[in-house]
């Protein structure tokens, strides 16, 4: 019997900026390569909407495109409702038919986070201690989705929630505060730091430390990113301001190839030397 698929699958809209939109499909290329040195076998899927434009030559193992009758402008207004309802037709177009990984596009895989996936769970998330706003961050969930219908009502019961919230929520931080309002908005002090497990609403929840599958490295005392190589971490993230700092990483880190080439995805093309 095959083992079921495994997937990366990353919500992304085409900035209407081209300069921005370029820059993101770099992101979107180092995550890739990232994703196939260190998950291999793993698919990488795209999610986004018919109205975004997407560079033939990306390289994903599957575009998903769901319909949308805004301008793309407007979509972004709402981006966090956009992402919540893409989850969920992605789940209902059936391609979540395996271990899956919601990620965000500016992240770096280091080690492979299938490993987790271990049947003692429906719902993997990364959580911080001390949070200021939220204690779960939405760029990876890992879902497994072997019980039947479980990760279905999930997806639907995250993306009903912030299709209620007010506009500003519905543009910012409205997954982050379903995720938390699902497991009862749950506050992590500093002295917790361990994997745990927690069920509600008929889910079964791993919640994993960021600092070991969702890493951010700090920001300095004027609230700046400063550049820190953090091997340890499975994951790391960029984001915010951030993000300038992620081309850095992947090629004096991991030592992925970069450069601007006009005939590339998005202007750029971004190689791992290591790869066969």
């Amino acid at each position: 019997m095959n083992a079921p698929r495994r997937a990366v699958a990353c919500f992304h809209l085409t900035p209407p900026n081209s300069v921005t939109a370029n820059t993101y499909w770099a992101f979107f290329q180092m995550m890739m390569a990232s994703v196939r040195r260190a998950c291999p076998g793993a698919e990488i899927h795209l999610l986004t909407l018919d109205s975004c434009a997407v560079p033939e030559t990306l390289g994903c193992d599957l575009v998903f495109r769901r319909a949308s009758r805004r301008p793309i402008e407007a979509s972004f207004d709402q981006l966090m409702a956009e992402e919540t309802a893409t989850w969920r037709a992605y789940e209902a177009a059936g391609h979540l038919s395996g271990p899956t990984i919601l990620v965000d596009a500016d992240l770096m895989f280091q080690r492979d986070p299938f490993a987790l996936f271990d049947g003692g769970f429906d719902v993997g998330l990364t959580y911080v201690t001390g949070a200021e706003l939220h204690p779960f961050n939405s760029g990876v969930i890992l879902i497994d989705s072997a019980r039947v219908g479980v990760a279905r009502d999930y997806l639907a019961a995250i993306d009903d929630l912030v299709d209620g919230y007010a506009p500003e929520h519905r543009s910012w931080y409205g997954d982050q505060m379903a995720i938390s309002a699902l497991l009862g908005n749950p506050e992590f002090g500093d002295g917790t730091g361990n994997v745990m497990d927690r069920a509600a609403g008929g889910v079964r929840y791993r919640l994993l430390p960021a600092a070991d599958w969702n890493y951010s490295a700090a920001l300095d005392a004027n609230d700046k990113p400063v550049f820190e190589a953090n091997g340890g971490a499975g994951i790391v993230h960029f984001k915010g301001e951030r993000k300038a700092f992620m081309l850095r990483y992947a090629s004096e880190v991991l030592g992925l190839e970069i450069a601007e080439d006009a005939t590339g995805p998005g202007g750029w093309r971004v190689t791992d030397p290591e790869a066969s």
